[in-house]
């Protein structure tokens, strides 16, 4: 399989956690009175001001865009960040938990942020990187040793696709370079 190949291949799996994403459940809190909201079938009817729904990612997002709704959790701020930076700089060996769509909550806020202020959104990228950085490199130290690490459960979607694909190439260059014929 050609490098090009590979790295469509892993593009293409990068995707699939994006429409896993968008069509993960979330809850959002509305901030009007919606007299009628047909969803992929789902008729609700008379939902009052400060109702909490929980739906699909990707309908929140058109009411939330519309000004019809706001969420009502945020799973990653800027306060989380950087809690999880000090916990990942101070564990060098394990993977601390994140929530699942870590990288895809973590990209929303910066777009969302950025809208109110490019600074803080820029603050929010840099620790974005130095936390990825950092489990990069406790990633690639469980690659090295080709070994699955315990902390597996921890890894977001995009991080298992990313450590299956490095291992997979780390053995089968070991193989090459390491073989006698």
């Amino acid at each position: 399989m050609s490098a090009d190949l590979r790295l469509s291949f892993f593009d293409e799996l990068l995707k699939e956690v994006e429409v896993e994403y968008m069509n993960s459940y979330c809850k959002i809190v509305l901030l009007r009175d919606v007299p009628r909201l047909e969803v992929m079938g789902v008729t609700m009817e008379n939902l009052k001001q400060g109702s909490v729904l929980q739906l699909r990612r990707w309908v929140a997002d058109k009411l939330v865009e519309l000004g019809v709704a706001k969420w009502a959790e945020l799973t990653v701020d800027l306060n989380y960040l950087s809690q999880l930076m000090w916990k990942e700089r101070n564990n060098t060996i394990d993977l601390q938990e994140v929530p699942r769509h870590f990288y895809m909550e973590t990209k929303r806020l910066i777009e969302e942020t950025s809208k109110v202020s490019k600074e803080r959104a820029e603050e929010i990228k840099r620790k974005l990187m130095d936390i990825a950085s950092l489990r990069l490199l406790k990633l690639f130290s469980y690659v090295v040793k080709r070994i699955k690490p315990a902390a597996a459960s921890k890894m977001t979607p995009e991080e298992s696709i990313l450590f299956e694909a490095t291992m997979k190439l780390v053995n089968e260059w070991l193989s090459h370079v390491c073989s006698t014929q």
